[in-house]
């Protein structure tokens, strides 16, 4: 259900190697939430670094539409970069678990959608 990467690198360097490999696979980032930060600006203490950022690839955001275009709700994907017990990990919620439960025709698109982010993601925890 969920694709799960630590990293010995801290959040920012964890964000700034996935700024750097996101695009090598013909994604972008559209972008990031620092959740920490918008909690502390409503009075909420988070206590950990924590960042969401939302990427897309245009020709498979219209392909997936073409298919579904209800699924524009859970448009773009997102990967988590956050710390937890002295550690930096990545998640992904996999797109071949959620989508294909909206609709069927979604799988094989989904598929290799996450095949290209879990190469992002595993070359930035290098």
């Amino acid at each position: 259900m969920k694709y799960l990467v630590s990293t010995s690198k801290s959040v920012q360097e964890t964000y700034e190697a996935l700024q750097r490999t996101i695009p090598n696979h013909g994604f972008g980032l559209q972008h990031t939430h620092n959740i920490e930060e918008k909690l502390s600006n409503k009075g909420v203490t988070l206590g950990r670094k924590c960042l969401v950022l939302d990427i897309c690839q245009p020709h498979i955001a219209k392909e997936i539409l073409d298919i579904d275009p209800s699924v524009s709700a859970i448009l773009p994907c997102s990967i988590s970069i956050y710390e937890e017990e002295g550690k930096t990990n990545i998640c992904l919620i996999k797109p071949s678990f959620i989508f294909p439960q909206l609709n069927a025709n979604l799988k094989e698109v989904m598929q290799r959608v996450e095949k290209s982010i879990f190469k992002i993601i595993d070359e930035a925890a290098i």
